[in-house]
């Protein structure tokens, strides 16, 4: 079941974060989002919540700021659908043009986004802290057709 992202959701996705990123947000960082104002989802399953997504939205453009699914979940279609609900908010909400961040290694959501119609438009390097050091991210954007530009 897909349902808003509520305050009381942040310890379950704060969980599902630190165990599946490398260098994951720390919790200030979601209670920081409710503060901001910024829209999300989770994913529940038999009650638990298995995956989440949060953005801004300023005007006509839509930020993906994380999108994450649990391990034993994954592969299952879940990020898919996080991500076409986000695609169908923004232009619900106007939104002409929807960007995100993802590391150069992280092949699995990048072909994810590439399905979708994100294209690569540039990179940021050294962005994302890893175990060794720092890891590249690439800038990727998805242009509503449904919106005029």
């Amino acid at each position: 079941m897909l349902r808003p992202l509520q305050k009381s959701d942040i310890p379950a996705v704060f969980a599902i974060e630190s165990s599946v990123q490398i260098s994951p947000w720390v919790i200030e960082t979601f209670h920081a989002c409710f503060r901001a104002g910024y829209v999300g989802w989770v994913l529940e399953k038999e009650g638990s919540v298995i995956g989440f997504v949060i953005i801004s939205v300023a005007l006509d453009e839509c930020h993906i700021l994380n999108l994450c699914v649990a391990h034993a979940h994954q592969r299952c279609g879940l990020g898919k659908q996080l991500l076409q609900h986000v695609l169908d908010y923004a232009s619900s909400q106007g939104a002409k043009m929807v960007y995100l961040e993802v590391r150069r290694s992280n092949t699995r959501a990048i072909a994810l986004y590439r399905d979708a119609g994100f294209q690569l438009i540039g990179e940021r390097k050294g962005y994302y802290p890893t175990t060794a050091g720092m890891e590249d991210a690439l800038v990727l954007a998805y242009q509503n057709e449904k919106c005029e530009i």
